[in-house]
């Protein structure tokens, strides 16, 4: 995904503009101006993005994470949250069927700015609104690229683009806020830096005397308190403890509070109930495929 959004930034706005059959001299000179820009900021964005490659079991973690900070009112307070990097990129696995999302999103002050992006067989769909939020408000704004499909006459509304944006949106904004806040928590997630270019792309690029950035990938898995939170909050493991003794010693789910100082706490999963702990049938794991 890196490489998609990379090479496709570096082209921007041409690449869209060829892919259209549109003459740059065509264009309203404010909105040239405003797509010229809006590609280098994004080049300028992607080249000090920290990119964060999220493991399938730790997606589920966070996902299912995200859907009870919504529950709570907590995404409210988001924007409360300090996020490790100014810029983050949040990866996911790709899918076998389907469109490959992902979200940058970048923290000014109290504002929290969310862009998504979907890939598929046939190539990258860049984002068409940017979601401000602030507090409890969101802003909506939109892209050059949606004011350019305005321009040129496309059948894209605004409703069209936040059915296909702004679900995802709050799920990436909700992980990349809870994922922040499990980093200061020991063994709930684990975090493993690597390359961004394979060894073999960086042979070649070496051999040639191209000079590859200094980019770096964060992979994101589950640590063994991640691995309990899941275990807490699995179907199976629900149902045994209805019918085992409430008593009998088990793990209790963590979950995301509100602090006295009105940001977000996390209270870790915990074992709760008498006698040994039983452990049961795990079906995740934290080792690379």
């Amino acid at each position: 995904m890196l490489a998609n959004l990379l090479d496709f930034y570096n082209r921007y706005p041409d690449i869209l503009l060829n892919l259209k059959s549109i003459d740059r001299a065509s264009l309203a000179p404010d909105l040239l101006e405003s797509l010229d820009f809006h590609g280098q900021r994004q080049r300028e964005i992607f080249d000090i993005a920290q990119v964060f490659q999220i493991d399938e079991h730790a997606e589920m973690m966070l996902r299912n994470l995200s859907a009870q900070m919504q529950r709570d009112g907590l995404d409210s307070m988001f924007s409360n949250v300090r996020l490790p990097f100014p810029a983050m990129l949040l990866t996911l696995p790709e899918p076998n069927v389907g469109e490959w999302p992902a979200a940058l999103i970048t923290q000014d002050d109290d504002a929290l700015y969310t862009q998504i992006y979907l890939a598929n067989k046939h190539g990258l769909f860049p984002n068409l609104l940017i979601f401000k939020s602030q507090g409890a408000s969101v802003d909506i704004l939109h892209s050059p690229t949606f004011d350019l499909s305005q321009a040129i006459g496309e059948n894209v509304t605004e409703d069209a683009a936040l059915k296909q944006e702004k679900s995802l949106c709050f799920g990436f904004l909700a992980m990349a806020v809870g994922m922040s806040i499990l980093f200061e928590h020991k063994a709930m997630l684990e975090k493993e830096e690597v390359s961004a270019y394979p060894r073999a792309e960086r042979r070649r690029a070496q051999k040639s005397g191209r000079a590859l950035p200094n980019k770096s990938i964060i992979k994101v898995k589950l640590g063994e308190l991640g691995r309990h939170q899941v275990e807490a909050t699995s179907v199976k493991s629900k149902a045994i403890e209805e019918i085992a003794s409430k008593r009998r010693a088990h793990w209790v789910q963590g979950h995301f509070m509100r602090n006295r100082a009105g940001g977000i706490s996390w209270r870790n999963p915990h074992i709760r109930g008498a006698g040994s702990l039983l452990e049961q049938e795990r079906h995740i794991s934290s080792y690379e495929e």
